[in-house]
């Protein structure tokens, strides 16, 4: 006898469905070919499945690394004075992008600084 699909059952298709359809899409997109990257993308959700099955798992949304890959987006895309063209694309104030460009270039002269009290610089 075949029981009913449970809501849970029809969940778990459905992202295996998902993970499927979207690393396929992505190896085709990196110019795999179609039977291997189908392969591929389900040997994939198969592991998942396997490996990961009966598990409650709870992916949190990542809000910061959003937020970082806009910035970085931004300022890929900052040329030194278009402040309100980047404004506008973005849906931002100038005031908004002029403060983002700050916090990267102090972030960036942060990371380039050294530490001249650091023991491990200390030869």
């Amino acid at each position: 006898m075949i029981r009913p699909e449970t809501r849970t059952s029809i969940r778990r298709h459905e992202l295996l469905a998902d993970v499927v359809d979207v690393v396929t899409r992505r190896l085709r997109e990196h110019e795999i070919g179609a039977n291997a990257a189908e392969i591929i993308a389900n040997d994939l959700a198969d592991h998942l499945a396997k490996h990961w099955g009966g598990q409650i798992i709870s992916f949190p949304k990542d809000l910061r690394r959003e937020l970082v890959r806009l910035e970085l987006e931004i300022w890929g895309k900052f040329v030194g004075d278009n402040y309100d063209d980047l404004a506008r694309q973005y849906g931002m104030t100038v005031s908004g992008v002029r403060k983002l460009i700050s916090r990267i270039r102090a972030k960036l002269a942060a990371d380039t600084q050294h530490d001249l009290f650091d023991p491990a610089r200390v030869a």
